[in-house]
């Protein structure tokens, strides 16, 4: 412990003096601080790789005593009670059955079944386990399993095990390393999913879930070298020695961040700027309205009632998504509330509130995050202060809002037959605005909802700490339980230096979207669109509108041409009926009304009635290559 101080130290006052150097000086001290680093590493690998082979040899002591190859669980538990007693950082010390059923300390039989954990089957062939990294079935834990056959007489009878908890391995390491803020650690298992982290939300994500291309690829080579340095770019450059060690096969990583911050997205998605710029129009109004009030109640003398209160009515009835306005005195009570509804809340002392706080000190108008009102709703508040003609503060008034609301007026139209969700969230990770309207109030980093899926809390936790980004992860399908892969940008609104961040996703789908590019062409020739076009069978379907059948054919065609993103159809009236895959597609989106940027383009074809090809950013990101065919019934186009 004392050593690793030392280095660290060190470290902290050498690596800004690289800036200094210069040939071979600055070469000579970028050796020292990589050879600090290796030191580094040496040691952090030596504490997760030495806890894990401390439990897993306090298992196998106890799998050779009589008590264990009894297999009898009451003969077992007081062995594994007392060994999870121990500083272990076990979220579950347990003992399975050979037919996968299993009882743990605390819980004794749980009712669960361990068979269709990736390990098991090994496990009772008689290997070990070290490192498996799973979500815990009794306690929704991020885990890493260490376990051992039970044997008796030559057979495997049973199974001891420990479910780490990765999370407080991850902390008991930062305590012992005592290591400074710009310094990173993680490891890496082998699939490259991330097993220990000095933030802990990114525990079990995926550096190719991230958003970044450079710690993509550099994570590849990681695992597939023992060792070795790597440079990558991670909203800052970053420079990591890392090696491999074989008890768990993780690769173990620590390093810098150095050089200017940088951004893993380079293009956001169309519809996110649009999301954006609308919003933000919704808020400066009800921000420009405020200070016009403001202004008015310092020259009218706000404490005299007479005007002040039609002056705070108006204010509201002007925006759909407020829910009360109220005039606030120096001392912190609401001397005024309008509507009328709330006017039993005027004397009503708020000055313990955040934002007052904020407004008193500061002086200058502020935005809250959700708050519960005094009124008993939840909102958030933006405040202007009032100065008097001589300048002396006089108070402060009031807009309290849904953000939901404002959300829902901006999104939902736009949403509607679109392939992409979206999602708004406070850095704390409050939901502000989902289109399930369940998960709204919602606490992203703490709700039990969303621990099943690390990658999501992974990805949050970037989301919380950056302006703009990007990153995948794994979620439930809109109106379903099915687990899919979700592809997301997001960025940054706000006013006042309140920063709530809006997220918009796409579900990958189609062989060319697992890999996290599109194809820059259609892959496929006119004419087979032109002969698609003229399917009678796909005619009788379309005029009959047998979406079943209509799907089936898109489906055929598009897995029978290599590079397709989408294939649709759009009737005479501009609307985007049909499309496969429908991740991909729009849906009885009419086009005339469409923000998309494709839009316009396809509708002059449309009125044109001629075959068209062009390329055009897609909403959910990216761009596309369009290819167009008449749909005609003798000389009539139908689509």
């Amino acid at each position: 412990m004392k050593a690793a101080w030392v280095v660290v130290l060190f470290l902290v006052l050498s690596i800004p003096a690289m800036a200094a150097d210069s040939g071979s000086a600055a070469k000579a001290r970028s050796e020292a601080n990589t050879a600090e680093m290796r030191l580094l590493l040496n040691s952090f690998a030596a504490l997760g790789e030495g806890h894990i082979a401390n439990v897993l040899n306090g298992l196998r002591l106890m799998s050779a005593t009589d008590e264990a190859r009894s297999g009898k669980w009451e003969e077992i538990k007081p062995l594994l009670a007392e060994f999870a007693r121990g500083d272990i950082k076990a979220a579950a010390v347990w003992f399975a059955r050979p037919d996968g059923s299993y009882y743990a300390v605390g819980k004794d039989f749980t009712g669960l079944n361990l068979r269709d954990r990736g390990y098991f089957s090994g496990l009772m062939a008689g290997k070990e386990v070290a490192g498996d990294l799973v979500i815990s079935k009794s306690t929704g834990h991020r885990t890493a399993i260490v376990a051992v056959p039970v044997r008796r007489g030559g057979r495997v009878v049973g199974a001891l095990g420990a479910s780490l908890s990765v999370g407080e391995i991850s902390r008991m390491i930062e305590e012992k390393m005592g290591l400074p803020e710009n310094i990173i650690f993680y490891a890496l298992d082998r699939k490259g999913q991330a097993s220990l982290h000095r933030i802990s939300a990114l525990i079990f994500g995926y550096p190719s879930d991230m958003g970044s291309k450079s710690l993509a690829e550099t994570a590849g080579e990681m695992l597939a070298k023992n060792k070795g340095e790597v440079t990558y770019d991670f909203y800052g450059e970053r420079s990591v020695v890392f090696k491999k060690c074989p008890q768990t096969g993780w690769v173990y990583a620590i390093g810098i961040v150095t050089g200017k911050p940088g951004q893993p997205v380079e293009e956001l998605p169309p519809i996110l700027n649009e999301f954006q710029k609308e919003i933000m129009t919704e808020l400066n109004k009800m921000d420009g309205d405020l200070a016009k009030t403001a202004k008015s109640l310092a020259e009218k003398d706000f404490l005299k009632k007479s005007g002040t209160r039609k002056m705070l009515a108006g204010l509201c009835r002007s925006h759909p998504y407020a829910v009360g306005c109220a005039v606030v005195d120096r001392e912190g009570r609401m001397v005024l509330v309008e509507p009328k509804g709330y006017a039993g809340f005027a004397g009503w002392d708020i000055s313990a509130q955040e934002q007052v706080m904020r407004l008193w000190n500061l002086k200058k108008p502020v935005l809250s995050n959700v708050f519960k009102a005094v009124e008993g709703f939840e909102a958030a508040d933006l405040q202007f202060p009032i100065f008097s003609s001589q300048g002396e503060f006089m108070g402060s008034v009031s807009l309290l809002f849904r953000p939901e609301s404002l959300f829902s007026q901006v999104l939902t139209p736009v949403l509607h037959g679109m392939p992409v969700e979206a999602f708004a969230m406070q850095t704390d990770g409050r939901i502000l605005y989902d289109e399930d309207k369940n998960e709204i109030g919602h606490m992203l980093f703490a709700d039990p909802m969303y621990k099943p899926f690390p990658q999501l809390l992974a990805l949050g936790s970037l989301i919380s700490r950056e302006k703009t980004g990007a990153g995948s992860y794994d979620y439930m399908q809109k109106g379903s339980e099915k687990v899919v892969k979700k592809d997301a940008h997001w960025i940054t609104i706000g006013l006042h230096g309140t920063e709530w961040r809006l997220v918009v996703m796409h579900v990958r789908a189609g062989r060319s979207i697992s890999s996290g590019t599109y194809p820059e062409g259609t892959g496929t020739s006119d004419n087979a669109l032109r002969t698609l076009a003229e399917n009678p069978e796909l005619k009788n379907a379309l005029s009959g509108k047998d979406i079943a059948s209509i799907q089936n054919i898109f489906r055929e065609f598009y897995w029978a041409h290599d590079g397709l993103y989408s294939i649709q159809w759009i009737d005479p009236q501009g609307i985007n009926r049909y499309g496969y895959p429908e991740e991909n597609s729009l849906i009885n989106s009419d086009m005339k009304n469409s923000k998309t940027p494709s839009a316009k383009t396809m509708l002059r074809a449309l009125s044109g009635k001629k075959e068209s090809s062009f390329e055009s950013p897609l909403m959910e990101g990216k761009t596309g290559f369009f290819s167009w065919s008449r749909y005609l019934r003798g000389k009539t186009i139908l689509g």
